[in-house]
């Protein structure tokens, strides 16, 4: 009697090397969909954010130049730039927020009392802005008012005003800095 081998068909360990080789590659993909939905938030919760800080801006250069969140109380701004990230503090939900916002340094910071004009477009925890998918975002700002002589007359033109928006997402801490300035509309 001959016997005859069989070639054809798939050997056990060829189907298991084919088994390890398909679920590395769909586990790699995976954490590649994970990484993308991270990042697709983290972009959304900077569009929210720069959003805010232009919103926010805009209602600073609306108000008087010799309004109250105008003044220059706080720390000038050349030190604020070296001194950010001192110091940890958390939002509302625990979360550790770095570099930490620190009202210490800044001129301002944002009271939901202190701009009923936004009572309508931004939710609020607290002092916190928070956006429609529950960031939070701490708001600070600074002034520098440089005033300049005219014949014996001093008269300040423009301020400086430089806003700080701190937040986090799931891919860590994130803080946006914009600088504008606000000619004075007062005419004194």
């Amino acid at each position: 009697m001959l016997i005859t081998k069989n070639t054809e068909g798939f050997t056990l360990i060829e189907v298991m090397i084919t088994m390890l080789v398909l679920t590395l590659g769909l586990t790699a993909m995976a954490v590649m969909q994970m990484q993308a939905m991270k990042g697709n938030k983290t972009a959304f919760s900077r569009t929210s954010a720069n959003s805010i800080a232009l919103t926010f801006l805009e209602e600073l250069k609306r108000l008087p130049f010799d309004d109250t969140n105008l003044d220059t109380a706080g720390t000038p701004l050349s030190t604020i730039d070296s001194d950010l990230d001192i110091g940890i503090t958390l939002d509302s939900a625990g979360n550790t927020l770095s570099p930490a916002p620190n009202p210490a340094l800044a001129d301002h910071q944002y009271i939901p009392a202190n701009f009923p004009s936004f009572s309508n477009m931004f939710q609020v925890n607290g002092n916190n802005i928070v956006d429609s998918t529950g960031n939070e975002f701490q708001l600070f700002w600074n002034v520098n008012k440089t005033p300049v002589s005219f014949g014996g007359n001093s008269y300040t033109p423009f301020c400086t005003l430089r806003l700080f928006m701190y937040w986090n997402t799931p891919m860590g801490n994130n803080s946006l800095s914009i600088t504008t300035i606000k000619f004075n509309n007062t005419g004194a």
